[in-house]
């Protein structure tokens, strides 16, 4: 009678280690998951008589194993892969072709050179008629760039232009060999060619017209206590930017200091800059609403918003510009800047 009994206890210890086994989870190890090639950006942006445009690849941050960057960092590649892309849905053109002239690809070694500067080749292939093209993805790397010589005659003209002219770029597949690695197919980069008929561009304010010069430092002296005590001997010149997704507010002033780049030293002029990011902008008309947002930092590291809204109007190259800054629960006046192309 024992043996069966130490029988059926052996068989129910055997049945209960195998649903035990059954029900357990291995733990899943970052190596496991493969390597992942995106674009850099969603999108970029310039002027139509721009010669050149550019797209970044890059590998995703994974977990850092050491724990020390919380939002994950790089692993370069082990060996060499082959990337694949395609340049589609173009608009306000007929071929690709006729746009694109020449390409080329490269990484920053450092500051101060590109693997272009090393002669390191990339192998870039790109056919114009197709849109499709190939780049190496070099081993160690965490980035590289692949830039485009444009047409500057192609769209430059002297009309304003309400349609859109762009383009869109995607990652379609990789040769990886035996690494682990693939691309995403899903994101898309999109670069439009802004016309500077429209708002687009950079304008000037005339410093010698005092009114005017007061007004932009009452304006931006809101955000920057040193555009704040500025007086019109003290400045050089005053220009504003509207680019791709952004606004530049640039004060070059009569004081310069040395600037070493590069092993280079050159004298340059001070310069005070605000940027700011669009929220709104009725860019596809010569007149319309536009917003922007930037931040300043303080002095305990941390960042507080300023909002400008408000209105713009085109008239012959002339820019009249309606403005009200919002910072730290302070509000300026509805200011007016006149600014010439």
């Amino acid at each position: 009678m024992k043996p069966l009994i130490y029988l059926l206890f052996a068989v129910m210890l055997l049945t209960a280690c195998e649903k035990k086994n059954h029900d357990l989870i291995t733990p899943t190890l970052e190596a496991d998951f493969p390597q992942i090639l995106l674009l850099s950006d969603e999108g970029d942006g310039d002027l139509e008589d721009e010669d050149k445009f550019s797209f970044k690849i890059r590998l995703a941050d994974r977990v850092d194993p050491e724990g020390k960057e919380l939002g994950g960092k790089i692993t370069p590649l082990t060996e060499d892969v082959t990337v694949h892309f395609e340049v589609s849905s173009f608009k306000g053109f007929t071929s690709l072709s006729a746009y694109l002239l020449a390409a080329k690809a490269y990484y920053e070694v450092d500051d101060c050179s590109t693997s272009e500067d090393q002669n390191i080749d990339l192998h870039l292939v790109f056919d114009p008629m197709t849109g499709k093209g190939s780049v190496t993805f070099p081993k160690g790397v965490e980035e590289i760039e692949v830039e485009f010589e444009t047409s500057e005659d192609l769209f430059d003209d002297d009309i304003f232009n309400a349609n859109a002219r762009s383009l869109e770029i995607r990652l379609t597949s990789v040769d990886a060999k035996s690494q682990k690695v693939v691309v995403n197919d899903q994101n898309t980069f999109k670069y439009l060619v802004l016309d500077d008929e429209g708002i687009y561009g950079e304008y000037e304010l005339d410093v010698n017209n005092q009114e005017q010069f007061q007004r932009y430092i009452n304006l931006f002296g809101l955000v920057n206590d040193d555009v704040k005590n500025l007086k019109p001997a003290d400045v050089e010149e005053i220009k504003i930017e509207f680019q791709y997704g952004e606004l530049k507010a640039v004060i070059t002033l009569k004081e310069t200091e040395e600037v070493e780049e590069c092993g280079e030293v050159e004298t340059v002029n001070k310069e005070i800059e605000i940027e700011a990011e669009f929220e709104e902008l009725e860019d596809d008309a010569e007149s319309g609403e536009l917003e922007f947002v930037g931040e300043v930092e303080l002095d305990n590291g941390l960042k507080e918003e300023f909002t400008y809204k408000g209105s713009f109007k085109l008239v012959e190259g002339q820019l009249e510009l309606i403005l009200q800054g919002e910072y730290k629960g302070d509000e300026t006046a509805e200011i007016t800047l006149n600014l010439n192309k």
